[in-house]
């Protein structure tokens, strides 16, 4: 109502964000104005990426209070960073695809195996050890190719860090299928690894962590099949999206109101099926938490099943007394339009650089290199600079004997080839710089919340299943020998980093923030329009210099405000609204003449306060008295 409104010179003011991609490449620098829109950045992005399949992608960000946040298309950029800092943003997947093979161009399936890459690897994609070893030898075929025994030395599986618990027995059968796909070119081992993670229960899922009734925590996925639940290493039930009514979240929790088929017994005595939505509650760690669980949820959910976006709802949820609650409204396109508009490419397929996790260790060539064409494979065959170049790496000692000093252009081609992992080179952005190695992130585990019982009449807390459990109950999912029914050895449970690799520090000054940027423009000009005051027209300096400012010093620095004051004022304003309130009604009932139904209601049920209205009355009196 009162908002304060901009100038043309803070609109034009142009700010810097840093987007990081999937492989953990060099960032990108990107410039933003007041009024851009997250739309715009996004496109930037994607242009940047040759990527035209771009419904199932979006930049996600951290707050400062360590929360996720998706970058809104429909806001700005400016309102929605503004406070964070650093300002990065992260490229990520973020709706997987029910058939990753319906995609229609290979650059998009690329970048969904490197999103499906980092899952198998912070093991937000849970699978039994056999299956988490035949994606390992599909990640180890595309980024080496063929096995060659003087190339690839016994022990050379452990420099590739693809599992969260990966032991030497698991290398050793990863070394063993590696030598049984000799022939598949890095995308028939992509094809192959998308085919065989997008049947796992796991597939898609960014766990949310969350607690049941008895405060036993575990993890709460949404997916293209719907809201999933997971315990230990099992998952415990399935809310598919024709069977969920509505979603919404009170505070810190998160309700789900499902469908449920009961029988009920009709006048004569023959039994019918009748739909009955039972809620179902989560509770979150934090309001954020909850919040964002909820957005989510909503726009997974839209984007899945809506036949066209045109006919989005706009839905809001966790309103209160004191709060409006939060709003949402879906933006892009749902999958339907996204797979129609794939079909209208007709563009040829990018060239684009396959990367290894591993930036010195080099890739053999394939046995059937004749199969990239059909299958629209590219690798990057430009020279790379000479600090980029790895020899003698993870090489037999046989072979290091020969001098790899002296190798032919031939083998030279085939190790330039094989750069650090990136997932847009250097040279695409007019830069050839070096690839950092990656490093594994810090893990940052949020602190668990005090176990708290609730009570909802209209939420029936979420039961846990027993581990020897058989019988699907609602929403649940048969059980699957191959993924249920294992052992704890056989079986982890599902624990996924919860490491916030958004937020990952550069090594390198930290970027200032919005605010901090705001500041330093504003010192700027300040200065400028003081030295130019301090100057005659005839270009002589007339008057006292001006007085240096006292150098900031940390104890000027103001502490952060606190919202108790805020929270205080609010409640104060709400009493006295409520006092007035019940004033203006005393008096309309007892001392007016109005005849209404609803009035004579009111003064039937307050006949209680008529001494009140006595003593009142004779309070009134006796001031009135005085004054004659």
């Amino acid at each position: 109502m009162f908002r304060k409104r901009s100038t043309k010179g803070e609109v034009q003011t142009e700010y810097s964000c840093s987007i990081r991609f999937l492989d953990d490449s060099e960032p990108i620098q990107l410039n933003f104005k007041k009024d851009t829109l997250g739309q715009w950045l996004f496109d930037r992005v994607c242009e940047k990426l040759s990527l035209v399949e771009k419904d199932y992608f979006g930049l996600r960000y951290v707050d400062a209070e360590k929360q996720r946040h998706w970058l809104d298309p429909l806001k700005t950029v400016y309102k929605q960073l503004k406070g964070v800092n650093p300002m990065v943003l992260c490229f990520r997947v973020k709706f997987y695809p029910e058939d990753p093979m319906k995609l229609h161009e290979e650059i998009t399936r690329y970048y969904l195996y490197l999103q499906l890459r980092r899952d198998l690897h912070h093991g937000r994609l849970l699978c039994s050890p056999q299956d988490a070893v035949h994606l390992a030898s599909y990640i180890v075929q595309s980024e080496v190719g063929d096995y060659d025994p003087q190339d690839h030395p016994p022990g050379y599986i452990t420099a590739f860090k693809m599992l969260p618990k990966q032991n030497s027995k698991m290398e050793d059968q990863i070394q063993e299928l590696h030598k049984t796909l000799k022939g598949q070119v890095p995308a028939e081992a992509e094809s192959n690894f998308l085919k065989k993670a997008s049947v796992l229960d796991t597939y898609g899922v960014d766990p949310h962590q969350v607690k049941d009734q008895r405060g036993d925590q575990l993890y709460l996925g949404v997916t293209h099949q719907g809201i999933m639940t997971f315990r230990g290493s099992r998952r415990t039930q399935l809310h598919k999206w024709n069977q969920i009514r509505r979603i919404a979240y009170e505070a810190k929790m998160f309700i789900v109101h499902v469908n449920v088929a009961e029988e009920e017994d009709a006048a004569n005595a023959k039994k019918r099926k009748k739909d009955k939505q039972q809620p179902h509650g989560y509770k979150c760690l934090t309001v954020g938490a909850c919040k964002y669980l909820w957005r989510c949820a909503v726009e997974q959910q839209l984007f899945f099943t809506l036949a066209s976006s045109c006919n989005a709802p706009k839905l809001k949820s966790g309103g209160t007394l004191f709060s409006r609650g939060s709003k949402f409204r879906f933006s892009g396109r749902c999958q339907i339009e996204a797979l129609s508009a794939s079909e209208n490419i007709k563009r040829s397929e990018p060239k684009f650089p396959r990367t290894n996790s591993l930036p010195n260790f080099s890739r053999n060539k394939h046995a059937s290199e004749s199969k990239s064409s059909t299958l629209n494979t590219s690798i990057m065959s430009e020279p790379v600079p000479e600090d980029r170049r790895r020899y003698n790496v993870y090489l037999a000692p046989s072979r290091r004997a020969q001098g790899m000093a002296e190798e032919t252009p031939n083998q030279s081609f085939e190790i330039t080839r094989t750069e650090a992992a990136v997932d847009v080179p250097g040279n695409a952005f007019g830069a050839q710089t070096s690839s950092p190695i990656v490093q594994e992130s810090p893990v940052l585990q949020a602190p668990l919340a005090a176990e708290e019982k609730f009570d909802m009449q209209k939420v029936q807390a979420v039961s846990a299943s027993a581990p020897g459990q058989k019988t699907p109950v609602n929403g649940s999912v048969p059980v699957d020998s191959s993924f249920l029914e294992t052992s704890i050895d056989s079986m982890p449970s599902y624990q996924p980093n919860m490491t916030m690799d958004d937020e990952e520090e550069d090594e390198r000054t930290p970027k200032p923030s919005l605010d901090e940027q705001i500041k330093q423009l504003e010192e700027q000009y300040e200065k400028i329009t003081s030295d130019q005051n301090h100057i005659a027209p005839g270009g002589k300096v007339g008057g006292a210099a001006p007085k240096a400012k006292p150098a900031p010093t940390s104890s000027s620095k103001s502490p952060p405000k606190s919202m108790c004051a805020t929270c205080c004022k609010v409640l104060t304003y709400s009493i006295l609204f409520a006092v007035l309130l019940m004033v203006v009604t005393f008096v309309v009932l007892f001392y007016t003449k109005f005849d209404h139904p609803l009035l004579d209601e009111g003064r039937k049920q307050l006949q209680f306060l008529e001494p009140v209205k006595h003593y009142i009355d004779d309070s009134v009196e006796a001031i009135a008295s005085k004054f004659k």
